[in-house]
């Protein structure tokens, strides 16, 4: 089997690759001995169809994945010829006779450039021509984009249990920041992330720990979903709760930059905590977890849920407690202009990263 994978949409296309990697490996456990990753950029067809010759070893199918190989065959900006796809007419007189049924060929490809007559990809062309139609399977994942995008939006949001709440933004105006225009939070992160889907997929992760299973607002989004930022907004919060200054400071700087207020990241570090509030309430009363899990939105997140958890019992309910003491002492002084609010903030992250120390006992 040769299948064609490309087009913008990034998630939709990583999805399909990762199901045929599952039929590939066929619950083996032998995927990783069986697939062959060449760089599509400098690969000459032998490299491709080499390994594509070999039988699979314990495992119903050898993989073969060609990254970017369509991408070396784009038109060229300058305006001169794209680069001459006879060079894999090897490779291609090969995909015409067939390759062995106990092998896939996965050649993938991002986004497609406009072009017409001799500036089309020569190598997509040929792929898709009748005499390939046998033994190749094109697959496209176009950019979704308008009416379609927010929809998808809704979609993956309802498949992580996000509920949205319509309406304008309630969030106070501080130092200088502007409410999000939007009244919904799918078109907020439509207008935020654009046609990204895999960035899309992230933020809305982010969203599904932030909310604790309420609904998300236009604040939460602006509050909580990057969108072009480099800086995210949990790199910040898991420094400064793990005692890692240098990484909470550095997303700090540049959730400054962007224009994150005081009040907003103090709302952001109190959610930390008070979701490790609730995993040592539950971890007292002898939850499991996958209990602990379902509770902070984190059961088909593992991985995560185990770090909150390792986080929580490090904290512990001293840590907790002094931890809310210090941001409403930071906000008491900040609102009332007795110190600067930078600097406050400042003090407040020091502060609540120690912590986060080991400690015989936190109780």
């Amino acid at each position: 089997m040769i299948v064609v994978l490309f087009g913008a949409d990034a998630l939709g296309l990583r999805r399909r690759l990762q199901q045929i990697k599952d039929e590939a490996d066929g619950g083996t456990g032998m995927l990783t001995t069986n697939m062959t990753v060449i760089d599509g950029r400098e690969a000459k067809p032998d490299d491709i169809i080499g390994p594509a010759m070999m039988p699979p070893f314990l495992a119903p199918r050898r993989l073969v994945l060609v990254e970017g190989l369509i991408d070396r065959f784009e038109p060229r900006d300058d305006g001169r010829p794209a680069r001459s796809v006879e060079v894999m007419a090897p490779l291609l007189a090969a995909f015409e006779a067939g390759i062995p049924e106990s092998s896939t060929i996965v050649i993938t490809g991002g986004p497609r450039k406009r072009a017409s007559g001799a500036r089309r990809n020569a190598l997509l062309d040929r792929l898709r021509s009748k005499a390939m139609e046998k033994n190749v399977i094109v697959e496209e994942f176009p950019e979704i984009k308008g009416e379609a995008l927010i929809r998808y939006i809704r979609d993956e949001a309802a498949a992580r249990g996000i509920r949205f709440r319509s309406g304008g933004s309630r969030a106070a105006l501080v130092d200088g920041s502007d409410r999000p225009r939007e009244s919904d939070p799918a078109t907020l992160l439509a207008a935020l992330l654009q046609s990204d889907t895999l960035a899309i997929a992230s933020e809305l992760d982010k969203l599904a720990l932030y909310s604790m299973g309420r609904d998300v607002t236009v604040d939460d989004v602006a509050a909580v979903s990057a969108g072009d930022r480099e800086a995210k907004v949990f790199d910040f919060i898991d420094g400064t709760m793990d005692g890692d200054l240098r990484k909470a400071f550095s997303a700090l700087a540049l959730l400054r930059r962007d224009g994150d207020s005081v009040q907003r990241l103090l709302t952001l570090l109190t959610n930390g905590y008070r979701t490790a509030a609730t995993i040592i309430d539950m971890l007292d009363e002898g939850a499991t977890a996958d209990e602990i899990g379902t509770a902070i939105h984190q059961q088909r997140y593992p991985g995560l849920r185990d770090k909150a958890i390792a986080r929580a019992r490090r904290i512990g309910p001293r840590g907790v407690r002094a931890a809310y003491a210090a941001i409403v002492e930071t906000d008491r002084s900040t609102k009332l202009g007795e110190v600067d609010a930078d600097l406050a903030f400042d003090l407040l992250v020091m502060r609540l990263s120690t912590l986060s120390a080991p400690a015989t006992s936190r109780r």
